[in-house]
């Protein structure tokens, strides 16, 4: 995976955590919130994972 694909999913995966955080508190939805949280750990492994050596 090319460090430009890596960069641009951890940040669709940080953006959609908020969205999902803003429209669990607006909304009440513990669904939306939990889909959040979920979001953000992927996020946050995804950034520190290291790279596999050859």
């Amino acid at each position: 995976m090319t460090t430009t694909t890596k960069t641009l999913m951890l940040i669709s995966l940080i953006l959609l955590a908020c969205v999902c955080y803003f429209i669990g508190t607006l909304k009440g939805a513990i669904a939306f919130i939990a889909l959040g949280i979920i979001l953000e750990i992927g996020f946050w492994v995804g950034l520190f994972s290291k790279k596999k050596s050859s």
